[in-house]
């Protein structure tokens, strides 16, 4: 039975001719996808409703640790383990570099406009594509680029930026507040500011562009994966999440898929909401046709913008399974605007220690903060509120720790640990 996606098939142009042959380029390059197709009977087909979902099941058992030796000239992107404990090995064909490097630069070249080439830009991130990547797109804009090492301590960051003074920062929100709490302190100046990699809601890039005298609006969001590539971005104007050209997005709303569990689905605050699908015209050496991202978000619909129209959302929720559950789920963005309303610039991660307890690098924690947090808890989350109400759960603590006190690696927070 196919699955159905409202929010598509209420918005989306058709381009059956191009998913027909986007789907059998993949059937050529990966023979278990023609298989794939051949027992669905979907092979030739364009009808969207028709492809499969490809999802981390068939990826760990047909390409995350697979040999490819028929893409000899694939460069190789690592990430964090699947449940098999091997790490997952992401290809990309040259044309797949390119292409990511061209959205890039087209979304940065707009966005710092106003900065002169020449000017310095430098990449603080992690692993992977994005942080590979970084240097070429800002070299190819004509800035003075570079890079720090993302396994240096935070004080070496600070360091080589007070030295560098960049213009255009392109960092991870996680890595960006725990810079923040350096001593001796961060003294740069940039003009503009881009993020990929953790939630960044609205009330934590407000901060971030008070905190450096920016406008709002000189604070992007970048959402991007490394299976993907270049995704979505925020726009200030809009108040949106608008996506690259190259995606056409999609989103099963609760309850389907089957095979989804119980614990990756997450409850629809309206039409156009739920577990994210992603299909990319650009993307070769990876299977990305109905790509179950592990994503949850709300409000996906298509809107006139400039002139022309693009596919939009409002929020990126989470991760689907990542979402903390206290009795009730909140949402990684929920927590996330949370602590930047009530700990602005503070690093943070929530932990699962017989309930919610959240630990945030502080010197200590107010009776009037730990009120403000459990306050917008029960106000972003009214279920969660009734059950504290009710004594079937305990209220949410907030704790605070030294800045190596945190489980959370140094680029990306935590929000579903598990304490034991």
């Amino acid at each position: 039975m196919p699955h159905t996606t409202t929010a598509l098939r209420a918005h989306a142009p058709a381009r059956e001719a191009e998913l027909a042959a986007l789907a059998a380029g993949h059937a050529r390059r990966f023979p278990w996808y023609r298989d794939l197709l051949l027992r669905r009977g979907a092979l030739g087909s364009g009808d969207l409703s028709d492809l499969p979902l490809v999802d981390t099941g068939l990826l760990g058992a047909h390409y995350y640790t697979a040999e490819h030796p028929h893409l000899p000239d694939a460069s190789a992107y690592h990430t964090s383990g699947t449940s098999g404990g091997q790490r997952k090995r992401i290809l990309y064909s040259p044309a797949d570099d390119d292409a990511y490097v061209d959205q890039r630069r087209a979304l940065f070249g707009e966005f710092t406009k106003s900065v002169p080439r020449g000017a310095v830009a430098v990449a603080d991130l992690g692993t992977g594509h994005a942080a590979a990547s970084a240097r070429r797109v800002f070299v190819e804009l004509g800035f003075q680029a570079h890079d720090i090492d993302f396994t240096r301590p935070v004080d070496e960051h600070v360091l080589k930026l007070n030295a560098w003074r960049p213009e255009v920062f392109f960092t991870m929100p996680m890595i960006l507040d725990r810079l923040l709490q350096a001593r001796p302190g961060l003294e740069i100046q940039p003009r503009k500011i881009m993020v990929v990699g953790d939630v960044a809601p609205p009330a934590w890039r407000a901060h971030v562009a008070e905190r450096f005298g920016l406008r709002h609006e000189d604070v992007l969001d970048v959402f991007g994966s490394i299976e993907i590539g270049a995704i979505a971005h925020s726009c200030e104007r809009t108040g949106l999440y608008h996506f690259h050209d190259h995606i056409l997005p999609e989103v099963l709303p609760p309850g389907e898929p089957a095979r989804l569990t119980e614990d990756d689905r997450v409850p629809s605050r309206q039409e156009g909401s739920g577990a994210l699908l992603l299909t990319s015209f650009t993307r070769a050496y990876f299977p990305a046709v109905r790509y179950v991202t592990g994503d949850a978000v709300t409000g996906l619909r298509r809107i006139r913008h400039e002139g022309r129209e693009v596919f939009a959302f409002e929020r990126i929720d989470g991760r689907l399974s990542g979402d903390f559950k206290h009795g009730e789920r909140i949402s990684h963005h929920d927590l996330t605007q949370i602590m930047a309303e009530v700990f602005p610039g503070r690093p943070f991660e929530a932990a699962d220690d017989n309930g919610l307890v959240i630990r945030v690098v502080a010197e200590g924690v107010g009776e009037n903060q730990v009120a403000a947090v459990r306050a917008a808890v029960h106000r972003q989350a009214p279920d969660v509120a009734q059950m504290i109400a009710s004594g079937l759960v305990g209220p949410v603590r907030v704790t605070a720790v030294a800045p190596d006190g945190l489980t959370s690696g140094h680029a990306k927070r935590r929000l579903d640990l598990k304490e034991g």
